[in-house]
């Protein structure tokens, strides 16, 4: 009903108006970082309680869950056909033609599933948006994903048996991703039948990013390997890739003995790539970054910490000693991330964090709506890297994207919006229907309209 629409459009914008507030005070706190670090240092050692009560419920049952719980799924190891299952058809139709195009033209690139995908399989939830990269470091120099691109097209005229009638190249790079030769596309393949558009991202795996202060683009090597490529993520829960090939003679290009389309892409084989613990920080309901676990970390907080004020603030909070020097960090109360031992590595996650989010603040907002959505705990590191953030969080992010991350966590619901609030002001919310009269007691106590 009308009545119904526009109470969903008022709820909306309080939920915008809100998340807007507790962006300007992370961003404004920048100016007194020690008195903002005590505010958010606050939330870091509580769990998003009332996202994860919901999730566990939806989860705890499901194939993923028992396939996790049960060691079933390891790095290195082929998907369990259960997990395999909840892929839909028409995708692995996708990753087929892909693959047959790659075998028809002799390109010996792998192609690698990623990102959130490969996180929501694993989590029991039904996979969207494939995000898909091509590892190119085999293939002749000429080779790019762009060149890729202008081939798929026609090869899905050349055959039609493949099931993919058509395919569309969009091109998704801003101006200063098209200076700086970030090789990205988008395509819209029409897919079996009845007919069905699935829009799909390529990119190359890109090994080493280099960022400048000014901007959230950065200069990228775009013939990385896939651990290069799971390192620059901002979550090791979102760092895990799958390996999909075809199995010797399966496939469609597969010459005498290739199979029928349909059953070549019931045919393809999944191997998970975790580089960097992902598996077991779904497994703890913990988000944290990668980090390099064989880096010197006095090298790379010598790198991170270029500027004096970044230093000054780092001894403020007990991140450097007292003397100023850039060398080894001082603090090591954190507890250290799964697989890791002993002090370097601890100071290795903070160090390491603090350069992921300051090469790309938009990861602070990213971090606190997935914690907010997951229901997952925030590594006590994120709390310690957020305040070298938030200066380039407002110089460097546009508005319009820091806009779609908090429209992101506002459609996401009542219960996560309230977490993402209480993770960003320090304490719990009323847990207030929006637009009713009178509070209800919340997770913090008595409702206090203040």
């Amino acid at each position: 009903s009308s009545r119904a629409a526009s109470a969903r459009y008022e709820t909306t914008i309080f939920a915008l108006f809100l998340l807007a507030i507790a962006s300007s005070l992370l961003l404004t706190s920048a100016s007194r970082p020690p008195r903002a670090v005590t505010g958010i240092l606050s939330g870091g050692g509580r769990l998003a309680s009332r996202g994860a009560a919901s999730w566990m419920r939806a989860a705890s049952g499901s194939s993923s869950a028992r396939a996790l719980a049960d060691g079933a799924v390891a790095h290195g190891e082929l998907l369990p056909a259960e997990l395999v299952a909840r892929v839909p058809h028409r995708e692995k139709l996708v990753l087929s033609f892909v693959l047959a195009f790659l075998e028809a033209n002799a390109l010996p690139a792998q192609l690698l599933v990623n990102g959130g995908y490969v996180r929501d399989l694993l989590l029991g939830s039904v996979p969207d948006d494939l995000d898909l990269s091509l590892c190119l470091r085999e293939c002749d120099p000429a080779v790019t994903v762009a060149t890729v691109m202008h081939g798929l097209p026609g090869f899905a005229l050349e055959r039609p048996e493949l099931n993919v009638s058509s395919v569309t190249i969009t091109t998704i790079l801003s101006d200063a991703s098209k200076d700086k030769n970030v090789d990205t596309a988008k395509a819209h393949l029409v897919v079996g039948s009845p007919p069905e558009r699935i829009e799909v991202d390529f990119m190359p795996t890109i090994g080493e990013e280099t960022y400048d202060e000014f901007n959230r683009v950065p200069e990228r090597d775009v013939r990385g390997t896939p651990e290069q490529d799971a390192l620059r993520r901002d979550l090791t829960i979102g760092a895990m890739l799958l390996h999909v090939f075809q199995p010797r003679g399966s496939g469609p290009s597969g010459g005498g003995g290739a199979a029928a389309p349909e059953a070549a892409a019931e045919a393809l084989q999944w191997r998970l790539l975790d580089f960097y613990g992902g598996l077991a920080d779904l497994q703890r309901r913990v988000l944290r970054s990668p980090y390099p676990a064989g880096a010197d970390a006095s090298l790379v907080l010598a790198s991170v910490l270029r500027y004096a004020e970044e230093r000054e603030l780092a001894r403020k909070m007990g991140l450097l000693p007292s003397d100023g020097a850039a060398g080894s960090p001082a603090r090591s109360d954190s507890p250290a991330p799964a697989g890791a031992a002993g002090e370097g590595a601890e100071a290795l996650q903070v160090v390491w964090w603090i350069k992921v989010l300051r090469d790309d603040p938009l990861r602070v907002l990213r971090a606190l709506r997935f914690s907010a959505k997951l229901g997952f705990q925030l590594h006590s590191s994120f709390w310690l890297a957020v305040p070298f953030a938030l200066s380039s969080l407002q110089s460097k992010v546009a508005g319009s994207r820091k806009k779609d991350e908090l429209v992101k966590i506002a459609r996401a619901g009542r219960e996560p919006l309230l977490t993402f609030l209480d993770l960003s002001f320090g304490f719990p919310l009323p847990n207030a229907t929006c637009g009713g009269g009178g509070g209800e007691k919340g997770p913090g106590g008595p409702a206090d309209t203040t």
